[in-house]
C-alpha cells in the first residue's frame, strides 16, 4: 500500500546519544474538524508504550500537492491551535492533544493540513550515563482536514496523453470542495470503439493512494502493462 495510506513514520538518526531506543505513537493518522458541529475541534492521542520517558513537539502546516505529487507546506499556527504543542510522556502514559480551528469561521471549501509530531532529542533519564550510541527519533505526519458543511469532490479527467510508449499520463482536476482519495473503487476505461472495461484501483496501482485536493490538479502516469488497451476516455467509481 502506498505511503499516503499508512502511518508515516520518518526516523531521524542521531549520533552520540544513549543507545536506548525511545518511541511513541500518534493516533489517528487522519482526522477532520467538522465545522457543521457544535465545536470546531478534534483530538489526537499521543502514547508512550516504551520503558523511558519521551519529549514530543507537535506542529501544524498547510498542505498543497503539486501535479506531480510533491507536497508543499507552510506554517499554519495562525489557523490551527494545538494544545499542548509540547509534552513529556512518562513510560506507559498517554496525552490527548486538541486541535482547534481558529481561522476563517466558514471557509468555502475543505482545507487540508499536516500535523507533525516529532520526538525531541532530550535525555530525560537523569540517572542514565550518557554513552556513545545510535538512536532513532520518530516523526509522525498525520492529515487534518477542516471541513465546512455541504462539501463534495468533483473529479474531472482533463486529458489522457498516450504519446509515451511506456506510460499513459492522465491529467486530473478536482473541481469540487472536498478532497478525493483513490482508495477503494475502480477505473472505468473506454476505447475508441466504445468497448468498456472496469478495473479495480488495486490492479492499476498507479492511482492507488493518489489524493486530489479541492481546486488542485494531479498527473498520474500509468504503465501501459497495467491497461488492457489504450483508453480514449476514462472515469472512476469510488466506493
Amino acid at each position: 500500500m502506498k505511503n499516503s495510506l499508512r502511518s508515516l513514520l520518518i526516523p531521524v538518526l542521531l549520533i552520540a546519544w544513549p543507545a536506548a531506543v525511545w518511541s511513541f505513537q500518534l493516533t489517528p493518522m487522519s482526522a477532520v474538524i467538522d465545522l457543521s458541529g457544535s465545536s470546531p475541534t478534534t483530538t489526537f492521542e499521543v502514547t508512550n508504550p516504551g520503558n523511558s520517558p519521551v519529549a514530543i513537539e507537535l506542529r501544524v502546516a498547510t498542505r498543497r500537492i503539486d501535479p506531480d505529487g510533491t507536497e508543499l507546506n507552510e506554517d499554519a499556527s495562525d489557523q490551527i491551535q494545538l494544545f499542548p504543542s509540547q509534552l513529556v510522556l512518562r513510560r506507559g502514559a498517554s496525552q490527548t492533544v486538541r486541535a482547534r480551528w481558529i481561522g476563517q469561521s466558514t471557509p468555502e471549501r475543505e482545507l487540508p493540513f499536516r500535523v507533525t509530531a516529532e520526538q525531541l532529542p532530550i535525555n530525560l533519564n537523569r540517572g542514565q550515563t550518557e554513552a556513545s550510541g545510535l538512536q532513532f527519533m520518530l516523526r509522525y505526519r498525520a492529515t487534518l482536514y477542516v471541513r465546512p458543511p455541504g462539501t463534495a469532490p468533483d473529479l474531472e479527467v482533463l486529458s489522457i496523453d498516450v504519446d509515451d510508449p511506456e506510460r499513459v499520463t492522465v491529467n486530473l482536476r478536482n473541481n469540487g470542495t472536498r478532497h478525493q482519495l483513490f482508495f477503494q473503487g475502480a477505473v472505468i476505461l473506454e476505447d475508441g470503439d466504445g468497448a468498456v472495461q472496469e478495473i479495480d484501483f488495486e490492479t492499476i496501482d498507479a492511482f492507488l493512494g493518489v489524493n486530489v485536493l479541492p481546486g488542485e490538479d494531479r498527473r498520474v502516469r500509468v504503465p501501459r502493462d497495467q491497461l488492457p488497451f489504450e483508453p480514449a476516455s476514462m472515469r472512476f467509481r469510488f466506493n
